[in-house]
């Protein structure tokens, strides 16, 4: 009977782990998992300062969706951003992607392109056409 008894008590403990087990395992598949932290994004008009860090004027400023050939007006206007000037242009950015590819045309006709430029951090590019 002794035995018995000790067979029970074995057999109780056991199902009480099993069930504290499952019960631990199904709190852990009901919570959800952490969320992913997300890209920094600001839709709207970026302010961008670009300098000018070459030798040759730079006379239009483009910017495309990156990978695109989909070129913005000039967002120089009237402006130009001659050698070891900074001028401030406005990108218009309604999804909040922030990365766009930039063209310059030079005063000699020579065009520069630089590939995946963050326009929302930090917000003053150099670059050497």
């Amino acid at each position: 009977m002794k035995g018995t008894v000790l067979s029970r008590v074995a057999i109780g403990a056991a199902l009480a782990a099993v069930v504290l087990v499952g019960v631990d395992a199904a709190a852990q598949t009901s919570s959800p998992p952490p969320a992913a932290t997300p890209v920094a994004s600001r839709p709207g008009d970026h302010v961008l300062r670009l300098t000018n860090g070459g030798h040759v004027a730079v006379t239009a400023v483009y910017y495309a969706p990156q990978g695109s050939l989909d070129w913005s007006d000039d967002l120089l206007g009237s402006q130009t951003a001659g050698a070891g000037r900074t001028v401030t242009v406005k990108i218009k950015d309604p999804q909040g992607v922030c990365v766009f590819d930039l063209q310059f045309l030079m005063s000699d006709g020579s065009t520069a392109n630089r590939k995946a430029v963050n326009v929302c951090d930090p917000s003053d590019y150099s670059f050497t056409p």
